[in-house]
C-alpha cells in the first residue's frame, strides 16, 4: 500500500491562491493546479490565477487548455503577459495569422505598451517584411520609450539584417533601461563581437555574468579571449566549463 506524506504549507496562506504560490515555490506543481482551480472555482475574475494556472498548464504540454485561459483573461481584461504567452502560443502552433489579429487588437486596448508592437514586428520579419517590421518597431518605442526590451529587439533586428549601426546604439540604451538583465548584456555583447568590438563585448558578457551565471554567455566569453589572445586563461576558463557541463549532465 502506497502511503502519501501529507507536506505542511508553510507561511501564513489565507486563500487558495497565495497556497498556490507557495506550492509553486515548493516545486509542488500537481497540488498547486488544484489549489489555482479551487481559487478560481471561488473567484472566477482572478486573473493572476488563471495565468498562473495557465502557464502550469502549458509547460505540461495542455496547450489546448492553457489557451482557453489565457483567452478567458482576455476577455476579461487586458492583461500583457496572459496576451505575451498567447500569442507565442500561437505561433509555436504556426497560427501567425491568430496571433496578429490578437497583437493588432492589442494595440489599440493598451496604447503605451511596447511589446504588442515589438511582438508585430517579430512576426512581419517572418514573413519577409521587414519594412513594416521596422515600422512596427518604431511604434514600440513611441508606445513606451522607456521599455528597455523594445529597444533591446530592435537592436537585435538592425544586427540581423545589419541596418544603422548593426545594434550598438539601441542595444546599449536597453542595458541603461535595464542594467540588472543578464540576457540583456549578452545580446549586447553577441552584438558588439560581430561588430568587431570585441574588448566592448568581453566587458558585456562579464557584466552578464556578474548577474546571471549562465553556460552559454561563459562559452561566448572564452570565445572572446581566444580571439583576443587571451588563450591561458580561455583554456582554463574552458576546462571548468566542460567539467562543470559533465558534472550537470542529464542522465
Amino acid at each position: 500500500m502506497l502511503l502519501m506524506t501529507a507536506w505542511p504549507v508553510h507561511g501564513s496562506a489565507k486563500t487558495d491562491f497565495q497556497k498556490a504560490q507557495q506550492l509553486i515555490e515548493q516545486g509542488r506543481i500537481t497540488e498547486a493546479r488544484r489549489a489555482l482551480q479551487s481559487e478560481l472555482r471561488i473567484n472566477p475574475r482572478n486573473i493572476e490565477a488563471r495565468y498562473d494556472l495557465a502557464v502550469l498548464l502549458e509547460d505540461i504540454d495542455h496547450l489546448a487548455d492553457a489557451q482557453t485561459l489565457y483567452t478567458k483573461n482576455l476577455q476579461l481584461s487586458w492583461h500583457l503577459p496572459s496576451l505575451v504567452n498567447l500569442a507565442a502560443l500561437l505561433e509555436r502552433q504556426g497560427n501567425l495569422g491568430k496571433a496578429r489579429q490578437w497583437l493588432e487588437t492589442a494595440t489599440k486596448k493598451m496604447r503605451h505598451e511596447a511589446a504588442p508592437w515589438y511582438l508585430l514586428a517579430a512576426i512581419s520579419e517572418k514573413k519577409g517584411r521587414l519594412n513594416i517590421a521596422v515600422a512596427q518597431y518604431k511604434r514600440a518605442l513611441k508606445a513606451d520609450p522607456l521599455n528597455g526590451f523594445a529597444w533591446l529587439h530592435f537592436a537585435e533586428f538592425q544586427s540581423r539584417h545589419r541596418l544603422a549601426d548593426k545594434g550598438m546604439t539601441f542595444a546599449k540604451k536597453a542595458t541603461r533601461l535595464l542594467p540588472d538583465c543578464a540576457p540583456c548584456w549578452r545580446s549586447y555583447g553577441n552584438i558588439l563581437q560581430t561588430t568587431g568590438h570585441s574588448k566592448q563585448a568581453l566587458t558585456a558578457y562579464q557584466r552578464s555574468l556578474a548577474i546571471q551565471p549562465d553556460s552559454r554567455t561563459r562559452q561566448q566569453l572564452i570565445h572572446v579571449l581566444r580571439k583576443l589572445g587571451h588563450t591561458d586563461r580561455a583554456e582554463r576558463m574552458q576546462q571548468a566549463l566542460d567539467a562543470w557541463k559533465k558534472h550537470h549532465r542529464k542522465p
